[in-house]
């Protein structure tokens, strides 16, 4: 590059490498740096291999979960577990008590419920009609209340 020697009119055109030379430097020394640092190793967990017949076997039962089910006969179920008239409240409490002391760790119980669908299999009559079946919006009505006998009328006070 040669040195104008004079007076030039007009704008320079010639490249300014020096910030060019200063960034490629500072990158430079950066990359020497890290080098090194980048051949030490770091540690690392890997998870363990499971064996075939570990991944065979369905996890164990969420015990903050519990599917409540009414089938078509009207009878109860819980998860796989049938239930008659007479321990489902038993039970019903003990699976609650079971989830709600999992509750810290687990997260609060979740109850799913599972009905059919059918008609026929509601113990209460009315609450599932069948096709063709008229069921009142109105309450039934009351038995007449016996009508109170007229109060006789008081005669007015004189004036005094």
């Amino acid at each position: 590059m040669g040195m104008d020697v004079g007076v030039k009119k007009g704008p320079r055109s010639d490249i300014n490498i020096t910030p060019l030379v200063d960034v490629v430097l500072v990158l430079l020394i950066i990359f020497m740096v890290l080098t090194p640092l980048m051949e030490k190793e770091i540690g690392v967990r890997v998870p363990e291999e499971m064996p075939p017949e570990m991944l065979d076997q369905p996890p164990p039962p969420d015990l903050t979960q519990v599917v409540f089910k009414v089938d078509e006969a009207g009878s109860f179920h819980i998860n796989t577990e049938t239930l008659t008239d007479a321990n489902v409240q038993d039970r019903l409490k003990a699976y609650y008590k079971l989830a709600k002391s999992k509750e810290a760790t687990q997260g609060p119980p979740v109850i799913f419920f599972d009905a059919d669908d059918k008609p026929g299999g509601n113990p209460t009559p009315g609450a599932n009609p069948t096709p063709g079946e008229t069921v009142p919006l109105e309450a039934p009505p009351q038995p007449p209340t016996p009508p109170t006998p007229p109060t006789p009328p008081t005669p007015p006070t004189p004036p005094k």
